[in-house]
């Protein structure tokens, strides 16, 4: 199912985050203890970990009204957002503050923000689309009564996301990095779990870095991971499979490079993100890589 054809909220590409919520506006709080599984190399909590909190966070908060749900039916994540604002060191504890964003006929939205103390470290959203026999359909009495018991106050609408054509075609991304899907990456659904997805692509962006700008001499661990990451789930993606993960540089200036990638199954179109981070990168004599003429032959096309 093409999850971007059902006209629901999927977010727009990402920003950098522009406000500074405070944890008392949102009605629900996961409070999380980081494991050692959920550092990266760098030795902070990665991108991958925060998108499982989010996850946590709204099974959490629908687990009562999803218990008895007839068969055939559930809810597929259309889109999910996280935008880093401050180093997640393994140290600290976290709390995961978050509510319901929006409520439409078929869809609902969440926004999140992640605090250790009273600093803010990230933000994040996610839509997520109720099917029943793989179509959209509306919302059932008992969800719908859940998330509106749930609402963020003054929230507003995530901005629905406009992807040209181009963006649909595998031959547009320069890059090419293959994903084989594994047993262990199916979820409940019997699909790709959409925390592994979004991983995926964090590999492909990390595989770029490498092989344009080489390992470790490429820069910090820590530059390999973005600060900003979107995520839209256009179909489910099933196993056994092999795929083409496709990235692309879109802009890139005063070292921070902006991303576009695209998953195909052939040349059907399974997901796109957009990424944003900050690149630093010195030759193997010290000398700061030009940046602009490494990337050049990896620009989108189209």
């Amino acid at each position: 199912m093409q999850l971007s054809a059902l006209g629901i909220g999927i977010m727009g590409p990402v920003t950098s985050t522009q406000t500074r919520p405070e944890a008392t506006q949102y009605p629900l709080v996961l409070e999380v203890t980081p494991r050692y599984s959920d550092l990266d190399p760098s030795r902070r909590v990665s991108r991958q970990a925060l998108l499982r909190w989010f996850e946590d966070a709204r099974i959490r908060a629908e687990l009562a009204a999803m218990r008895h749900r007839p068969e055939g039916t559930g809810q597929l994540l259309a889109a999910v957002q996280v935008d880093v604002v401050a180093p997640l060191r393994i140290a600290d504890g976290y709390r995961v503050a978050y509510g319901v964003s929006r409520v439409g006929s078929s869809s609902f939205s969440y926004a999140y923000a992640v605090f250790t103390g009273d600093d803010l470290v990230a933000t994040g959203a996610t839509t997520s689309v109720w099917v029943e026999g793989g179509k959209p359909a509306p919302l059932p009495a008992v969800l719908r009564d859940t998330l509106q018991g749930t609402l963020l106050a003054g929230a507003e609408p995530a901005p629905r996301a406009d992807h040209p054509a181009a963006r649909l075609v595998r031959e547009n991304y320069p890059f090419r990095y293959d994903v084989r899907t594994r047993f262990a990456d199916l979820d409940t659904n019997r699909h790709v779990n959409n925390v592994q997805l979004a991983s995926w692509y964090l590999d492909g962006l990390a595989e770029l870095h490498t092989d344009v700008l080489g390992y470790p001499v490429g820069g910090p661990i820590d530059g390999l991971a973005p600060s900003a990451l979107h995520v839209e789930f256009r179909a489910e993606v099933q196993f056994p499979g092999i795929h083409q993960l496709r990235v692309g540089v879109r802009e890139l200036s005063d070292g921070t490079v902006t991303y576009e990638c695209g998953l195909f199954d052939g040349h059907t179109c399974l997901g796109l993100a957009d990424a944003t981070g900050a690149v630093r990168a010195a030759d193997a004599a010290g000398q700061d890589v030009d940046l602009t003429a490494a990337f050049e032959p990896f620009r989108m096309r189209g």
